[in-house]
């Protein structure tokens, strides 16, 4: 009898194959057919930076959260995906809803009553679930989620007199790549941990909802970083405390060094890769220039956090726009003599 290698006899063939076939990669983004990016989170790492995010903005931000998912999935379903017709209709709609969360790693959602189980951070969730009911029933609700335990939470929908209007696109979309091969295990497991896909678009509304709030960054802290606005700041800085509080060993030595390291680590979860890198100082300072970010926040943050780690001393962030590039520096945020 052959041997079956464990790993392989535990890989999720149909979610792979699905993964292929309708998504592309690209210069380290993770794209739709529509060409829309998304992040690739480890469950327990949206967990920690959502709670890291919310200290530093200073407000309880779970309702704009929901309301930044359900928007975004509202965009995301203008593709159709969820439009059936014909007999057996909202059967044909409710497993096009099914199969669309086994394919993102959103857990099993239920419309009777509305409700997830396998769920991760709750208002991602509640929010992406109610634009599926809304789209699947054309009609607008009012939602509250109740968390009933860490894996399952129901949703409270009430009528809503308001239409349901057409959402625009958060994001810019790119041309495609190769299709998307992953080797995934079932319930959306790499190595044993729990994943998600998640829109860059959702981070985008989220960013722009905190328009008007004040964040909990100290002026030494802000002193390190452009002068962006506290959403921007309080989802970087969230990620670069994320990173650095991470088991990642991340060792980049040059400019060479530089792109081979975030195409190792930083590629995999959609956050693009540098198309150059150069050395501005004797200290570990690199500029790095990128041609497409989705979400230059993000992928700001977690590139302080790597290069702390990396130098083992303080950042300062620089960001500037170079025609349609963005150049992002890196270097000690103190004078080393």
């Amino acid at each position: 009898m052959p041997l079956i290698d464990a790993s392989e006899n535990l890989l999720d063939m149909q979610l792979m194959s699905d993964l292929h076939s309708n998504f592309t990669t690209r210069d380290g983004l993770i794209l739709d057919l529509d060409g829309n990016a998304w992040f690739r989170w480890r469950t327990d790492g949206l967990d920690a930076w959502w709670r890291m995010f919310e200290e530093t903005i200073n407000a309880p931000m779970g309702r704009r959260l929901a309301n930044s998912a359900c928007d975004e999935e509202e965009w995301l379903l203008q593709s159709g995906v969820l439009d059936k017709t014909g007999f057996f209709r909202r059967k044909k709609a409710t497993q096009a809803l099914l199969s669309r969360w086994y394919l993102h790693g959103w857990g099993i959602p239920s419309l009777k009553p509305p409700s997830i189980e396998g769920v991760g951070l709750t208002p991602v969730f509640a929010g992406i679930l109610q634009a599926g009911i809304e789209r699947i029933e054309s009609k607008r609700y009012r939602m509250r989620w109740e968390e009933k335990s860490p894996e399952a939470c129901l949703l409270k929908l009430e009528g809503s007199p308001y239409p349901i209007a057409a959402v625009g696109g958060a994001c810019e979309t790119y041309p495609a790549g190769v299709p998307y091969d992953l080797e995934v295990e079932s319930q959306w497991r790499i190595d044993g941990q729990k994943y998600h896909l998640i829109p860059a678009g959702l981070f985008h509304r989220l960013q722009e909802s905190c328009a008007g709030l004040v964040a909990n960054i100290g002026e030494d802290e802000r002193s390190v970083w452009p002068p962006f606005d506290d959403g921007f700041l309080s989802i970087a800085i969230a990620c670069k405390r994320l990173f650095i509080a991470g088991e990642e060993i991340f060792l980049a030595v040059g400019e060479d060094g530089w792109v081979e390291s975030c195409e190792a680590y930083f590629a995999p979860m959609g956050l693009s890769t540098p198309i150059s890198a150069k050395t501005i100082d004797s200290n570990g300072g690199v500029e790095l220039e990128y041609s497409d970010l989705p979400m230059p926040s993000i992928t700001v943050g977690f590139l302080a956090g790597a290069w702390t780690r990396s130098e083992g001393r303080p950042v300062k962030v620089s960001v500037q726009t170079n025609g349609k590039s963005k150049i992002i520096s890196l270097q000690s945020r103190y004078e080393i003599a």
